[in-house]
């Protein structure tokens, strides 16, 4: 170890308020006390690099901390833009701890594979509060689910109230990142129905196809992510590894994608109707579908319409409270067990498709089926 402490994990970040050099604090002799063993690891806030990644100083270590269990929009990558709403999360993580003395919790794992260390970040006395959670309570981030740790039932509890009061980004329904996802340009990843319950999957000038339902997700993450990672040669390489193959031929104009696969009169518009059951092959396009309603369920904030009595598999319709005056009265007695034709866009919430509806307008009553 030096003089100057040792950087562990540190990267380049975006500077939201005064970062102290470290110089500057071992010659003030600045050490903060440290707390009882069993109530963590106290630390000062030196840098905010995004939404969910600090740079800390404890004791004579500099260190990076990732917060545990939640997953902050990028700040920005070469390969892609910036994230909607990147930022702000990092501007509101900035103003909760930037320049403060912090109390490090750490979980189940200490680092992280790119050597971060994975810690819960609490507040100073008297506010004590749990910076990560207040990140997701606040719509600044979405609770990151593919690593398991203690508190997820709480963060999923608070995520599910910004996302019913309509903070951060969830605002408008989600409708305002999509509204900001098309005005900067952002390319597309797009989604064919294709032969035999397939999908093709195109981004760029390369396309997958015979993707199956259950691999939908896996497979846009991956090309995306390889896109975002990689360039030139590289890119070529693993996503022709991946599957992804060019659209167009040398010397050729492009082509329709995947000819053989492709069902050119699947792709349902607004002024389509198409059964409920398929609004997930129509993810990311305003359709119109129709079935019957089965099951309702009204929240504080919000109301669900189901098609299915397996909601959390099976395309739900989302009417959030500021919305529901303009509805009829009891609008969950209203709709059970009626056939609708709704419009909107289909999108994907925790893997199940999903139509927010803000006006009753959307919404068409095409049969009474009874009980």
């Amino acid at each position: 170890m030096t003089g100057l402490g040792r950087i562990a994990g540190a990267g380049r970040g975006i500077r939201f308020g005064h970062a102290w050099p470290l110089w500057l604090l071992l010659a003030s002799g600045f050490f903060p006390t440290p707390f009882p063993a069993d109530a963590g690891e106290r630390a000062h806030v030196l840098e905010v690099f995004d939404g969910d990644t600090l740079l800390v100083r404890s004791g004579q270590d500099v260190r990076t901390v990732r917060l545990i269990g939640i997953d902050s929009p990028e700040m920005g990558h070469p390969a892609r833009p910036r994230e909607f709403l990147s930022v702000e999360s990092a501007a509101y993580l900035s103003a909760l701890c930037e320049g403060k003395e912090v109390l490090l919790e750490p979980g189940e794992e200490d680092t992280d594979p790119y050597g971060r260390y994975l810690r819960y970040v609490f507040l100073p006395a008297p506010d004590g509060r749990l910076a990560n959670l207040e990140l997701v309570r606040s719509g600044h981030a979405r609770v990151l689910r593919i690593f398991p740790f203690s508190r997820r039932e709480e963060f999923e509890r608070a995520e599910e109230e910004a996302r019913e009061n309509g903070r951060g980004i969830w605002k408008d329904g989600g409708r305002a990142e999509l509204s900001w996802l098309r005005a900067s340009g952002a390319e597309p990843v797009l989604v064919y129905p294709a032969s035999g319950r397939t999908f093709a999957v195109v981004y760029g000038d390369r396309g997958k196809p015979d993707v199956e339902r259950e691999e939908l997700g896996r497979t846009i993450s991956r090309i995306v992510r390889l896109r975002a990672e990689n360039a030139g040669p590289e890119y070529a390489r693993k996503a022709e590894e991946a599957g992804f193959r060019p659209l167009t031929e040398s010397g050729s104009l492009p082509v329709p994608p995947f000819p053989p696969f492709g069902r050119g009169d699947a792709a349902a518009t607004a002024g389509e109707t198409v059964p409920w059951d398929q609004a997930r092959a129509h993810v990311g396009r305003e359709v119109t579908v129709e079935g019957k309603i089965v099951r309702t369920h009204r929240g504080k904030n919000i109301l669900y319409l189901n098609f299915h009595p397996n909601w959390k598999k099976y395309l739900t319709v989302v009417i959030f409270g500021k919305d529901l005056p303009g509805f009829p009265d009891n609008p969950e007695t209203f709709y059970r067990n009626k056939a609708l034709r709704v419009r909107g866009t289909v999108t994907l919430h925790k893997d199940r498709p999903e139509i927010v509806v803000t006006s009753p307008a959307a919404i068409t009553v095409v049969g009474d089926t009874g009980n």
